[in-house]
C-alpha cells in the first residue's frame, strides 16, 4: 500500500475542513451578534445606553469568564453590543470574520461601510 496521499481524497479533505472552518466562523459572528442583541434588547430594554450599563457589562464579563471561558472581556462585550447596534439586522456573517467586523465598527457612514465590506470580500 502506498503511503502517498491520494490527490482527490486530499482535495476533498481540504475542502471539507475549509467548509467546517467557515461554518464555525459564521456561527461565532452570529453568536456575538445575538449576545449584543441580548444585552441591548433584554438587559437595557432597547435603549442605546442604560444608567447601569457599565456595571452590567463588567458583571457579565466577570460571570461569563467563569462559565463558558474566554472571549468575554469588558472590551469584547462592548464590541458585541456595538456590533448589534451597528447591524440591527444580522449581516451576512459568513463573508467577514469577527475581527473584520470589529475593524469596521468605527465606520459610521453606511455607504463607506458597505464599500469596505465588499472590498474585503473581493480581496479574499
Amino acid at each position: 500500500m502506498s503511503k502517498s496521499i491520494k490527490t482527490d481524497t486530499y482535495a476533498t479533505l481540504v475542502k471539507d475542513i475549509a467548509e467546517l472552518y467557515s461554518r464555525a466562523r459564521k456561527a461565532l459572528v452570529e453568536s456575538y451578534w445575538q449576545i449584543g442583541k441580548r444585552i441591548v434588547e433584554q438587559e437595557q430594554q432597547g435603549q442605546t445606553n442604560a444608567v447601569y450599563g457599565k456595571q452590567l457589562i463588567a458583571r457579565l464579563s466577570e460571570d461569563l469568564s467563569h462559565k463558558p471561558g474566554g472571549g468575554f472581556s469588558v472590551r469584547n462585550l462592548y464590541r458585541m453590543r456595538d456590533f448589534y447596534l451597528a447591524h440591527k439586522i444580522l449581516p451576512p456573517a459568513a463573508k467577514l470574520s469577527w475581527s473584520q467586523h470589529v475593524e469596521l465598527l468605527p465606520v459610521i457612514n453606511k455607504t463607506d461601510k458597505r464599500r469596505l465590506e465588499q472590498r474585503i470580500i473581493s480581496d479574499k
